[in-house]
C-alpha cells in the first residue's frame, strides 16, 4: 500500500531539539570518519549477521520471506555504510525518517526495530574489539552509542507519527462519512418539525430526534477539533488572555450559550498574558467555559465567573479560574470526566474536556477541579506566563 504519511514533511526543528541533547559533536563525527573504512569494509558481514538474527525469529521471518534475501541484505549493507559515511545532516535524518514510515507500512512491531539497533551495537562493538586498541575503542564506543541513539530517536519519532496519522485518518474518515447523513437527517427533521402543530402526538418525538441529531453533529465537530489539536504541532507565542476570551465569548454568543446566564470577567492586570498556541488556547477555554455555562443552568440564577491571577508556585505561571454556580462536582467522577465520550449532560458530546486535556498537554498546562460547598464548582487552569 502507499502510505500517505510518506509525503509529509520531516519535523526537523523538533527532532533537532531532541537529538541535540545527545551532544553528538562535529568532532565526534570527524573522529568516526577517520576510522569509517574499518566499519564499511564489514558491511556485507553485518548484513549477513543482521538477516540471520531476524530470520531466527518467527514473527520477523514471516516479513523477511516476502522479499528476496539478497535484496534485504543489500538494503542493510547500504544502511550500515551510510551510517559511517554520512554527516548526520538533514538528508540523513530524512532517510531515517522514511525508514520509520516504511516500518509502519510493513506492520513491523517497533520492539523489533529497537532490537535491531541493539544488534547493530553488538556488531559494532565486536568490530572495535577486533580492529582497534583499547584506547581507540574507548574513544569510539560512546560516539557509536550516540549515533545509535540518534537513529532510534528519529526512526521512533517517524514510527509514532505515522501510526498516529493512520489512526487519525481513519477517525477523520469515519466522522466525515457520518457527518453528511446526520446533517441531512437533522435538516429534514427540523423542516418537518416547523410545519407540525405542538398538539400533534408526534411533536415531542420529533423534538427528541432533533436533539439527538444535534448531539451527533456536535460530536462530529468535536471529533474534528480533537484530531486537529492532536495532529497540529503547537506554536507557542505571547497571548493576551483578554483577546482569547473575547474570541471565545463571541463564538459562544453566536451559539446562544450566554442567554440567561450572568457572566462576570475579572482578569488581573498582572496576569494578562500567557504563553501558548493561540488556536489551542481558544479551543481549551471554549470548552471549559461552555461546560461551565451549561452546568450553571441547573441553578436558579445561572452565574459564571472567569478570573485570572499570577502564581509564584509553580513559578512564572498564570491561573485562570472558571466558576459556575451549578451542581457541586463529585471528585469521584474526575477520572471519567476527562475520558473521551463520557458526559453527564444528555446533549453533551463527551469530548469537550478531552479536547481541554489535549490542549493542556501540548502547552504544558494543568487543570484542577474544586467543589465549592453549597455554591458550585471551580475549575483551575494553570498556564505558563509569558516570562517563562
Amino acid at each position: 500500500m502507499e502510505y500517505k504519511g510518506l509525503v509529509s514533511a520531516v519535523p526537523h526543528q523538533s527532532l533537532g531539539l531532541i537529538t541535540g541533547k545527545l551532544k553528538l559533536t562535529e568532532a565526534d563525527i570527524a573522529m568516526l570518519h577517520q576510522h569509517q573504512d574499518v566499519f564499511i569494509n564489514r558491511k556485507a558481514e553485518f548484513a549477513e549477521f543482521f538477516y540471520n538474527s531476524f530470520f531466527e525469529i518467527t514473527d520477523t521471518r514471516i516479513l523477511l520471506e516476502r522479499y528476496k534475501p539478497e535484496r534485504m541484505k543489500q538494503t542493510w549493507a547500504n544502511w550500515f555504510e551510510r551510517l559511517f559515511r554520512e554527516d548526520l545532516d538533514a538528508n540523513f535524518i530524512g532517510y531515517l525518517w522514511r525508514i520509520g514510515l516504511r516500518h509502519v507500512e510493513v506492520n513491523l512491531d517497533q520492539r523489533f526495530s529497537n532490537l535491531g539497533f541493539s544488534l547493530v551495537r553488538q556488531f559494532c562493538q565486536g568490530v572495535m574489539r577486533e580492529s582497534f586498541d583499547a584506547g581507540t575503542t574507548a574513544e569510539l564506543l560512546p560516539i557509536v552509542n550516540k549515533i545509535m541513539d540518534f537513529c532510534i530517536l528519529v526512526e521512533t519519532s517517524a514510527y509514532i507519527d505515522a501510526t498516529v496519522r493512520c489512526d487519525i485518518e481513519i477517525l477523520r474518515g469515519i466522522a466525515d462519512k457520518i457527518r453528511n447523513p446526520v446533517t441531512i437527517i437533522g435538516g429534514n427533521l427540523r423542516r418537518m418539525h416547523r410545519h407540525m402543530s405542538p398538539a400533534d402526538p408526534l411533536y415531542k418525538d420529533y423534538d427528541f430526534l432533533i436533539s439527538y441529531t444535534a448531539r451527533c453533529e456536535d460530536m462530529i465537530e468535536d471529533i474534528h477539533t480533537y484530531m486537529d489539536i492532536f495532529q497540529r504541532e503547537a506554536k507557542p507565542e505571547k497571548c493576551m488572555l483578554e483577546t482569547i476570551m473575547d474570541d471565545v465569548l463571541e463564538k459562544l454568543r453566536a451559539r446562544n450559550k450566554l442567554e440567561g446566564v450572568r457572566l462576570e470577567i475579572l482578569l488581573s492586570p498582572e496576569a494578562r498574558f500567557v504563553r501558548g498556541d493561540p488556536v489551542d488556547l481558544r479551543d481549551l477555554f471554549f470548552h471549559v467555559i461552555e461546560n461551565a455555562l451549561d452546568a450553571s443552568l441547573a441553578a436558579q440564577g445561572p452565574y459564571v465567573r472567569i478570573s485570572s491571577a499570577p502564581q509564584e508556585n509553580p513559578p512564572h505561571t498564570v491561573r485562570v479560574d472558571v466558576f459556575n454556580n451549578g451542581e457541586v462536582i463529585n471528585l469521584a467522577n474526575i477520572a471519567n470526566i476527562l475520558t473521551p465520550f463520557y458526559s453527564t449532560r444528555s446533549k453533551g458530546s463527551g469530548l469537550g474536556l478531552s479536547i481541554v486535556k489535549m490542549a493542556l498537554r501540548k502547552n504544558y498546562g494543568d487543570i484542577d477541579f474544586e467543589p465549592v460547598l453549597n455554591e458550585g464548582t471551580m475549575v483551575h487552569i494553570t498556564l505558563h506566563g509569558n516570562e517563562h
